[in-house]
């Protein structure tokens, strides 16, 4: 059987290669994965790890999708480098480079969301609106 922190490592390596290649989407669902997981065996620091992680991941992904893979490519670098040191520091006893790491990670996708969000137009979806007497069954 693995160790959390087995699960943990595997876990990272696999966000950060599939952030290196521009999936926002795997690394979405496997900080999900993730915070299940810690939340199961009341690991908190996983718990703030991977909740921090499915934030960014939930909120650059939509944009990045909708950008060529050279205008992503240093928003990929910067995000595979953060989750390098998040990988290399989450087991330590002095937390401060994991949670630089995490300050940083975070402050880059907002950056990059402020950015995207200024120069693109959005997509506004509207939601159905259901009309009293309307039947969905």
């Amino acid at each position: 059987m693995k160790d959390v922190f087995d699960v943990f490592n595997e876990g990272f390596e696999e966000i950060t290669r599939m952030v290196e290649q521009g999936n926002y989407k795997g690394p979405f669902v496997y900080s999900s994965n993730l915070t299940l997981f810690s939340t199961l065996l009341d690991y908190e620091d996983g718990i703030l790890v991977s909740e921090i992680l499915e934030g960014v991941f939930s909120q650059v992904g939509p944009f990045a999708e909708e950008l060529g893979a050279e205008e992503i490519r240093s928003i990929n670098e910067q995000l595979a480098a953060q989750m390098k040191i998040i990988t290399d520091s989450y087991r330590t006893e002095d937390k401060n480079a994991l949670y630089q790491a995490l300050r940083d990670l975070r402050s880059i996708a907002t950056k990059f969301q402020i950015k995207c969000m200024r120069s693109r137009p959005m997509k506004v979806q509207r939601q159905t609106r259901l009309n009293i007497g309307d039947k969905y069954y």
